[in-house]
């Protein structure tokens, strides 16, 4: 499923045959990771890791104050709020809520997941469906200095984050194996950190900003989600093939289909019949026939030499593994949308061409 395209248009040109790659991104919907039954509209999220606010952050040495510096309590707070928030825009669930209370009582790492019957408690008393539950949340902030040329020191502060969840219906059954996401983000530069409470805020600012970025990042493993992903398609200076290139940019994939197909019939050199194949396999993807888009980068493939290591080559593979990928990902996506699949389209392709 393809959402839309951005014309980025990046050509590379190769003088010797005039062909230029043209670079574009598409929008395509990838399934979650969790697939939940259609009757689970409910979802309760469970903070049930354990509590650090016992935990002494250091920066360059220096324990932290607990009254200026974010706690990783605090980070976690923000952490479920904005994946309810998240979770919620989507309106992929009718109702997502935030478990008031702790579950947890231990302290650092320890991780206590919840018993089937606290899982039923918890549903039962906030009329959920499924339950997330937050098994385990770390995230700390660093500071690095490197010296440099001419004395003058180098800064990195770093923030880093873990978090392991799981999923259970209504019954405290896990629907899936723990979600387990790392993260980190980081900020350089020549200012003088060495004076740690100079720096609380931009401290404070890493934290806030990785703890809703993972949020952000988790959503997809609960909801299908729309990612961008680069393609790309050939041309050259023939009459035809700009053609072709200004109905791409008018995004008439079918138009340059038709020219594409014209000039695949009549053409005998064969990387150019490659090419072609190729572009095909791009128009089919765009116009979401990703069967016929498969069916079209496999003849281009099969056009390659045996063992070819051009960049074509490699091209050509590496956009096969990925039609592979969306069409086998199709029976499950669909399913989390409540799309009925056309019979016989639910088996799994398997790939078995590479190159050597």
């Amino acid at each position: 499923m393809t959402k839309y395209i951005i014309p980025i248009f990046l050509p590379l040109f190769f003088l010797a045959s005039c062909v230029t790659t043209n670079y574009i991104t598409i929008d395509v919907r990838e399934p979650a990771s969790v697939s939940f039954e259609p009757d689970m509209k409910n979802i309760v999220i469970v903070n049930n890791s354990a509590s650090q606010e016992d935990e002494e952050i250091k920066t360059n040495g220096e324990k932290k104050d607990d009254l200026l510096l974010l706690s990783t309590d605090s980070a976690r707070t923000i952490f479920t709020n904005s994946l309810r928030q998240f979770m919620d825009e989507e309106k992929y669930f009718h109702k997502i809520d935030v478990y008031p209370y702790a579950t947890n009582k231990g302290k650092g790492n320890e991780v206590r997941p919840l018993s089937a019957r606290n899982v039923q408690t918890i549903c039962y008393e906030k009329n959920a469906d499924a339950l997330i539950s937050l098994d385990l949340f770390l995230v700390t902030a660093e500071l690095e200095s490197v010296n440099s040329d001419y004395f003058s020191v180098y800064n990195v502060l770093k923030a880093k984050l873990g978090s392991m969840l799981r999923v259970y219906d209504i019954d405290g059954s896990l629907l899936a194996p723990p979600i387990v996401h790392l993260d980190s983000i980081f900020m350089d530069g020549f200012t003088d950190w060495a004076h740690r409470v100079n720096r609380i805020p931009e401290i404070n600012s890493m934290v806030n900003d990785i703890s809703i970025k993972a949020a952000d990042d988790i959503t997809s493993a609960f909801i299908p989600s729309w990612k961008t992903q680069t393609r790309w398609f050939y041309s050259d200076n023939s009459k035809e093939m700009q053609n072709a290139l200004l109905l791409v940019q008018q995004d008439k994939w079918q138009g340059a289909a038709d020219i594409w197909g014209e000039l695949y019939d009549k053409e005998t050199n064969v990387k150019k019949r490659t090419r072609l194949a190729s572009n095909l396999a791009l128009a089919n993807e765009n116009l979401d026939d990703i069967e016929n888009a498969l069916d079209w980068i496999n003849t281009a493939f099969d056009l390659l030499p045996p063992a070819g290591k051009s960049s074509l080559a490699v091209e050509v593979a590496l956009y096969k593994e990925l039609l592979f990928k969306r069409l086998n990902n199709t029976p499950k996506l669909y399913q989390q949308l409540g799309i009925e699949l056309p019979i016989g389209e639910d088996d799994i392709i398997e790939d078995d061409s590479t190159i050597e």
